[in-house]
């Protein structure tokens, strides 16, 4: 089911517009969305975020996008899942009209779509990662926007599926990592310290991750740095998982050749998912 500017439709077919006609409005970008028995996880935050999202890519906001309005059409999808799911929705922003020189303002289009559970747990098959040197990222103001710098993690995560790895890490034009094309890299180091890039490397500012490290920050015994990580790093750590908004945890297998083992990431991310669920 998907809901159009608060309408709902079976699926893609029966939308008022053709899905590749979407595709080409521009200034396009989605948000995740989880859900847990009757209320959102995360709720405000990802709010506020989507909001200063669409500022930011200067998309004119209706008024009646209210919290309680977008919360009212995620409680108008059918309730099928079991209550202690943690359920993915998408919420999707665009420009209903192609935007030209003489009339670049455009009325916000949006569409909410139920994907079905988050995943928490890695899953079991291998994972192994590269880099992708073939285009570097940017660090300006608008790097950690959603869909920021999309072509490039396209471009990565076709690279990554075509040489048979399960992702790939990008970096910036300093040489340091960004992220790779589906989420953000936790480092665990082989001083017991978690590391992952700061904001000002070029990471997109998800609301998973910013959640996932003020959890690390209050905890007893654990370390956390937001700095700038060199490629050379990745051969040192005893852990690496990469932390997808849409797609959940991966603990890396493997980085050329180095092998992990350790599982400790996994471990504090399944403690911080279970006091949010």
């Amino acid at each position: 089911m998907i809901r159009y500017n608060g309408q709902g439709y079976s699926d893609w077919s029966a939308l008022p517009f053709q899905e590749f006609f979407f595709s080409q409005l521009g200034a396009q970008f989605t948000v995740p969305i989880y859900w847990q028995d009757t209320v959102p996880i995360f709720w405000e935050a990802t709010y506020f975020h989507w909001m200063s999202s669409l500022r930011r890519w200067r998309m004119q906001i209706p008024m009646t996008l209210t919290p309680d309005y977008l919360e009212s059409q995620l409680k108008a999808f059918p309730q099928t899942a079991a209550a202690e799911q943690t359920q993915l929705f998408e919420l999707t922003a665009f420009r209903q009209t192609p935007s030209h020189a003489e009339a670049p303002l455009s009325p916000l289009g949006w569409i909410l779509e139920y994907k079905g559970a988050f995943p928490t747990a890695s899953p079991s098959e291998p994972v192994q990662i590269e880099l992708y040197k073939d285009v570097y990222l940017s660090e300006d103001y608008y790097a950690t926007l959603p869909a920021s710098q999309q072509t490039q993690r396209d471009l990565a995560q076709t690279y990554a599926h075509e040489n048979g790895y399960a992702d790939c890490l990008l970096l910036n034009s300093q040489k340091n990592i960004v992220e790779s094309a589906q989420g953000s890299l936790f480092l665990l180091s082989d001083e017991g310290e978690v590391i992952t890039p700061d904001l000002a490397s070029g990471c997109q500012a998800t609301v998973l991750r910013a959640a996932f490290i003020d959890w690390l920050k209050k905890q007893e015994g654990i370390a956390i740095q937001e700095r700038p990580v060199s490629p050379f790093e990745l051969q040192k750590a005893d852990a690496l998982s990469l932390l997808s908004p849409f797609l959940g945890v991966f603990s890396v297998s493997s980085y050329r050749k180095k092998t992990y083992t350790e599982t400790q990431l996994q471990q504090w991310f399944d403690a911080f998912w279970a006091v949010r669920a």
